[in-house]
């Protein structure tokens, strides 16, 4: 899986050429800005144990349901690790597990950079994450600054607007048509680290950059270890000025 894993990165890059000239930008939080994996885990077994069933919670379950919507995950838990739960009472012994942790998650590295680059460069940003409105403003409560640079969050597992989950193309969609001057799909620059989050953002037709935690999506426009190694210029957005450099690397 490592070798294809790598083979697959530099396919990819050696790949990339033109991209069309992108006017916005959309991200994915959870594993693209924050390290949130980790809180998320911790919090699933923690649960799951009171049932007896952590050792049912494998590394394969645990990618099948990134980037989904809450709902999605705790109908998909509760039955593969056969819980006497209803997904409803799962989410809300999650969310107590949670909420003293999540405010405690921590930008990925290059994430602060890029978002204050683009923000300075006057290049609209928004935010689209399959999280419930509020567990998503505990985990951007730690870092409320970056995240006021955004012009809209869209919150997926609550959103009235969008109906179907990643990796249904719906949130981008959503997250497209709010902005204020909202752009053609395909000037849409999306990050995402999922599987299902690069599936939703290439069926709304938009140009995807991948940095992914576990499996690659073969789709993805382009894939990268980290926001350190993005650059702008290539999909016809403002290149980093030296200043940009005096953001911490988010650990």
């Amino acid at each position: 899986m490592h070798c294809l894993r790598w083979s697959f990165r530099a396919q990819r890059r050696i790949s990339m050429e033109k991209h069309a000239c992108i006017t916005h930008v959309i991200f994915d939080v959870d594993g693209t800005i924050l390290d949130t994996e980790a809180l998320y885990n911790t919090a699933k077994i923690k649960v799951i144990a009171r049932y007896g069933a952590e050792e049912q919670f494998t590394r394969a379950l645990r990618s099948k349901t990134a980037g989904k919507q809450a709902i999605d995950v705790a109908e998909i838990i509760t039955e593969e690790c056969d819980l006497p739960l209803t997904p409803d009472e799962f989410i809300a012994e999650l969310d107590m597990v949670l909420k003293p942790i999540l405010p405690t998650a921590q930008l990925k590295p290059g994430a602060e950079r890029l978002i204050h680059h683009l923000a300075d460069h006057n290049v609209p940003v928004a935010i689209a994450t399959s999280s419930r409105r509020r567990t998503g403003k505990m985990k951007m409560s730690g870092h409320s600054d970056l995240f006021n640079l955004f012009s809209h969050k869209v919150f997926g597992s609550d959103d009235p607007e969008v109906g179907r989950g990643k990796p249904n193309p719906d949130i981008f969609l959503v997250a497209a048509r709010r902005f204020e001057d909202p752009p053609s799909p395909e000037n849409c620059l999306v990050f995402e680290d999922s599987t299902s989050g690069v599936q939703g953002a290439l069926e709304a037709g938009m140009q995807v950059v991948m940095v992914p935690e576990h499996l690659i999506h073969p789709g993805a426009t382009e894939v990268i270890d980290s926001f350190e190694e993005f650059d702008p210029v290539k999909y016809g957005l403002p290149g980093y000025d030296n200043d940009d450099n005096t953001f911490s690397n988010g650990y």
